[in-house]
């Protein structure tokens, strides 16, 4: 049985994966023409560091634990 801790890493890695593929699709195949597809994809990037920023984080968080 999965615990708990691996299954928040193992979700907070999918999370990761999925949003920079995301930024990587906007930039590759815009889904609107302009700016548009540029912000989402930049929105995308921000969230994928943040989510690396937290698993960091938590990483810390449950050594301790």
């Amino acid at each position: 049985m999965i615990s708990l801790k691996q299954f928040h890493f193992f979700f907070i890695a999918v999370s990761i994966l999925i949003t920079g593929y995301y930024g990587v699709f906007e930039i590759t195949h815009p889904s609107n023409p302009g700016m548009v597809s540029n912000l989402l994809a930049g929105i995308s990037f921000m969230v994928a560091f943040g989510l690396i920023a937290y698993s960091f984080s938590m990483v810390k968080k449950f050594k301790q634990i």
